[in-house]
């Protein structure tokens, strides 16, 4: 890979134990707090089971889990508005006891209409603490030691995605479904308490530190006046006008920084490029979820292949990403998130080649090479790339709703694929990966952090 380093040497080969015995105690927390969180998030695992379990048809058992899928992309959207205007910490708060709530009344009622309210509801105050929890991390991280933050994230959501699945198995087959549920409520209520109780008020309450503020805006300033003229030339091609445009109104948004809504995001036309790719990026990566185990099925192949491809791929992740990501960090965001596109979708699109089951893993590799590569720089890259410290939280929540809307829709575009076109769904992967690279190409900004 290459392109400009996104920090000095010293600043970006920082690894994860440096980071985090620099990051505040109330970092700290927080990152323990969203692992042990995810670790505890059973209801889209277990709901259909536990719906057909009570006498639903799948069909019905489906129409309720997809209101839960409709409530995350609501929550992930409006969350970034009210971290806006309430602040990250009170989010957070309110976010987990009503999902914790929610959840715990899935427990408690058994009528459709109810289930399919409080299904929707736990799903939507279930994501909402997400643009709030990242924007939280971002006021508190150095932009220099942001990426190395983003992958401490995610080792703790993958560390937490492992193991509770495991933990919502033994607690059914030991107790009940209902108990499932109602464990999750009390994660989610301790996340809450822990949080009011260790993170002073006031964190995460739109303006972060003014050293922090100043190095982050200095950053998209010098990313803008390097790229006008070249993006102009070498991304957008010519007649195109988003470099000097763009410019113009960052420049009008942060003139306007008390009254930062949505719109505002909607005229930075480059990061609505980086949003497209995100969402594409989605669409393909969440096959492996619905269509990679009807094509491992449909050739003959016994189901522990495909638990061997996922638990690969969640092995890696765990074990390669935060090492990976103190080299990676010192290459521009522009090339790991458009190189990390390329090879997910590259990967994925091995899937469809009619070889032996080691086709499956050699796909998974580099399926996972991709996203390890690209992952750690998309978690920071909004909090960095928003003009403002009011537009971050809506940033951030932008791209939590548009990777929300891709896994939404990529199964039934997958599964339909599959179903009438076969192998098609998989060259769709891989012309996803190649759209969402030159995506990312034109959209991210080289933000020279110091």
């Amino acid at each position: 890979m290459t392109g400009a380093p996104q920090a000095p040497a010293d600043e970006a080969s920082a690894g994860v134990i440096r980071t985090l015995r620099e990051l505040p105690r109330p970092a700290i927390v927080l990152l323990f707090g969203i692992a042990l969180n995810r670790m505890g998030s059973f209801v889209a695992l277990f709901l259909v089971l536990y719906l057909t379990g009570i006498g639903y048809s799948p069909a019905q058992a489906g129409f309720v889990l997809t209101g839960f899928g409709v409530g995350s992309i609501v929550g992930t959207f409006v969350g970034g508005s009210v971290t806006g205007r309430f602040g990250a910490r009170a989010v957070i708060v309110w976010s987990m006891l009503l999902c914790s709530l929610s959840t715990a009344g899935l427990a408690a009622v058994t009528a459709i209409v109810p289930l399919l309210i409080v299904s929707f509801a736990a799903g939507a105050f279930g994501q909402m603490y997400r643009p709030a929890a990242a924007t939280m991390l971002a006021e508190l991280t150095p932009p220099q030691r942001l990426v190395m933050t983003s992958a401490a994230g995610r080792f703790g959501l993958n560390l937490g995605a492992a193991i509770g699945p495991l933990l919502g198995v033994w607690l059914a087959a030991a107790f009940s479904y209902q108990v499932v549920f109602v464990v999750n409520a009390v994660v989610d209520l301790l996340f809450a308490v822990v949080v009011l109780l260790v993170i002073p008020a006031g964190t995460g309450h739109r303006a972060p530190g003014a050293t922090a503020a100043r190095e982050a805006a200095a950053a998209r300033e010098d990313a803008d006046t390097r790229e006008d003229a070249d993006t102009r030339e070498d991304v957008a091609g010519p007649g195109d006008t988003a470099g000097p445009g763009d410019t113009d109104t960052r420049k009008r948004t942060a003139a306007g920084n008390d009254t930062a809504r949505y719109r505002d995001l909607l005229r930075d036309r480059r990061f609505l490029l980086f949003l497209a790719g995100m969402f594409i990026t989605a669409v393909a990566e969440v096959q492996y979820q619905s269509t990679l185990p009807l094509e491992v099925q449909q050739r003959g192949y016994p189901t522990a292949l495909y638990g061997a491809v996922v638990a690969l791929n969640g092995a890696l992740v765990i074990l390669v990403e935060l090492p990976l990501t103190t080299l990676i960090q010192r290459f521009s965001m522009r090339t790991t998130v458009a190189a990390g596109c390329l090879l997910l979708g590259v990967g994925l699109g091995l899937f469809g080649l009619p070889f032996g089951p080691w086709v499956f893993i050699l796909g998974a590799v580099v399926w996972t090479l991709g996203e390890i590569i690209s992952a750690p720089s998309i978690g920071a890259y909004p909090a960095l790339a928003a003009p403002t410290p009011a537009l971050r939280s809506r940033y951030i929540g932008a791209l939590s709703t548009c990777q929300t809307a891709g896994w939404a829709i990529g199964p039934s575009v997958g599964t339909a694929l599959f179903e009438y076109v076969g192998g098609a769904v998989w060259l769709m992967c891989a012309g996803l990966g190649v759209l969402a690279y030159f995506g990312m190409r034109a959209g991210v900004r080289d933000l020279v952090l110091r």
